[in-house]
């Protein structure tokens, strides 16, 4: 009797085991499944997936970071009486990429799988905007970080993962070109390399003894292009104004007004204007210029005469506040001042052939254009001619017409109606 009850409770032992772990499974399972879904979305993890197999538990899903996954896997592995064998974890971290930018410094922070995934995007964004400062010290890796899918490295600027970045960091193009005595600068933002070179090119050859310094003007793929960067047109204008003398500037950004400030003849002034209408369309012009009759009237204008030291020192004292003021409407020169040309006659002589001189009438800005172009420059050769008989070598003497200055500027002549000799 004993012996028959010992097999009928073998018998029935595996029956009861089986029905236990069923209604486990039943009851148990669905709930512990639950609260492993629950322990991982609580430790950040996206997409969250459990297959428990009576005791034995696989997840997979994406966390944030190395931080979050391993949190998840210690609340997974308190998950009693489950088991995370090996294998069954296939958490892994999804790569990411953020950017913050502050002024001109380019903060990227994120999670990148190991490689040279960090040195890749150093490389591409440097590449695209040389311009900022890029640290990437919050940009770290880790043997479980994986590119998302449709992703592959090596990253480019096509990639999707980039696009938010690059988006933030597309600039307008702008550029500033500014001459002094001593250098040409450059500085600004252009899409294309072609147009800086042909900047930097046309300015090297009228630049002189001026260094041409363009290590401030980045070109990038990744600046908006820009309207004003015209090839040739472009380089024609700069060619044109930067060829006078400084000090001065033009500044274009991204409003497409061009700025102008430096010294200026009127001829110049439209000249310039001229030039620069292709390059700007119809954009209004903000130029800034100080009026002066003639590029002998430039500050710091270069004498161009080879006389001796001695001798020009003589004749810039001689000339040196010497006008010939004229009567109205008449280009007579009036006796007073026929005495003053014949008081400064002989130190013209003095200075012999290679004397270079300019005698320039100063029109009447308040009169009609034509009229006091027309009567000043009989004025001025009405002054060459008596220095021709007064013997004055007179073959690099030159008589011409200044440039009208509105009455009350810096550069006006005391007395419009007058006539100025000035040495080349």
């Amino acid at each position: 009797m004993r012996l028959s009850l010992v097999f009928l409770m073998l018998i029935l032992l595996p029956l009861a085991t089986g029905v236990h772990a069923w209604l486990f499974c039943r009851e148990n399972l669905p709930a512990l499944t639950q609260e492993a879904v629950a322990r991982l979305q609580a430790a950040g993890v996206r997409n969250p997936v459990v297959d428990v197999r009576f005791f034995d538990i696989s997840i997979s899903g994406a966390a944030p970071d190395p931080t979050a996954r391993h949190k998840a896997l210690t609340a997974i592995r308190a998950l009693v009486p489950l088991r995370l064998q090996p294998g069954a974890d296939r958490l892994y971290v999804v790569a990411s990429l953020k950017a913050t930018l502050n002024k001109d410094t380019l903060q990227l922070s994120g999670w990148l799988p190991e490689g040279n995934e960090t040195a890749d995007v150093r490389r591409l964004l440097t590449a695209l905007r040389p311009d900022l400062t890029l640290r990437t010290d919050d940009l770290r890796t880790a043997p479980e970080v994986r590119w998302p899918e449709g992703i592959k490295p090596p990253l480019t600027a096509g990639s999707r993962m980039l696009k938010p970045i690059l988006d933030m960091l597309r600039v307008p193009a702008e550029l500033q070109i500014t001459a002094k005595d001593d250098a040409i600068v450059l500085s600004g933002l252009l899409t294309a390399t072609d147009v800086k070179e042909e900047l930097v090119a046309t300015l090297a050859e009228i630049a002189g003894s001026r260094v041409v310094d363009p290590a401030a003007l980045k070109a990038s793929p990744h600046v908006l292009p820009a309207a004003f960067a015209k090839p040739e047109l472009l380089a024609a204008f700069v060619r044109a104004f930067f060829n006078a003398p400084p000090p001065r500037s033009f500044t274009i950004k991204s409003d497409g007004i061009p700025h102008l400030e430096g010294v200026a003849t009127r001829q110049m002034e439209s000249a310039w204007l001229a030039l620069l209408r292709p390059v700007t369309g119809a954009a209004k012009v903000d130029a800034r210029f100080t009026l002066v009759p003639s590029i002998y009237h430039f500050p710091g204008y270069q004498i161009q005469s080879k006389l001796p030291p001695a001798t020009l020192d003589l004749l810039r004292e001689a000339l040196r506040g010497l006008t010939l003021v004229f009567d109205p409407g008449s280009a007579r020169i009036p006796p007073l001042e026929q005495t003053k040309l014949a008081t400064l006659a002989p130190t013209l002589l003095a200075a012999g052939p290679a004397l270079g001189l300019v005698i320039g009438a100063h029109p009447d800005p308040a009169g009609p254009e034509s009229v006091e172009k027309d009567i000043g420059k009989a004025r001025a050769e009405a002054v060459l001619s008596f220095l021709i008989e007064q013997g004055v070598p007179t073959a690099d003497v030159s008589a011409v017409v200044f440039d009208p200055v509105p009455a009350g500027s810096p550069s006006a002549p005391a007395t419009p109606r007058s006539v100025e000799l000035l040495i080349k």
